[in-house]
């Protein structure tokens, strides 16, 4: 399986998901912010980061494009939980500042599982 890092300031929503990969067999690493989780990111190498858009310190649009500078082959997926009219354009942003899925907040375990193994197993063309 997949070591995959979370990036959110939402602690009950990044212990969820981490449950939720871990059960699935993926090692699971967490970041509260984005300048955490870039400290992680010279760390670790996750093949898969999940970043939320919206955090205090550093947010999910300057995380992603850090991302990308620094590991051009980690896979992103951005989450964002701004409301429909909102997240639907702060995650088309997201996707073309790098990211290659995107979920709107709240999403459903099935639709997370299904983000993560597109990702793991498509090539580097984005979703």
């Amino acid at each position: 399986m997949a070591l995959i890092m979370i990036i959110d300031d939402d602690e009950i929503l990044r212990r969820t998901v981490r449950r939720f990969l871990a059960g699935n067999g993926h090692t699971v690493i967490e970041a509260e912010h984005g300048g955490s989780g870039i400290a992680l990111l010279g760390e670790h190498d996750p093949a898969i980061v999940i970043t939320d858009i919206y955090m205090p310190e550093k947010e999910g649009m300057e995380t992603i494009m850090e991302i990308r500078k620094l590991r051009p082959a980690t896979r992103i997926i951005a989450m964002s939980g701004g409301g429909p009219q909102r997240d639907a354009l702060t995650l088309k942003w997201a996707h073309g500042l790098g990211a290659d899925a995107v979920l709107p907040k709240p999403f459903r375990a099935a639709e997370l599982n299904s983000a993560v193994e597109q990702l793991l197993h498509s090539s580097n063309d984005r979703m």
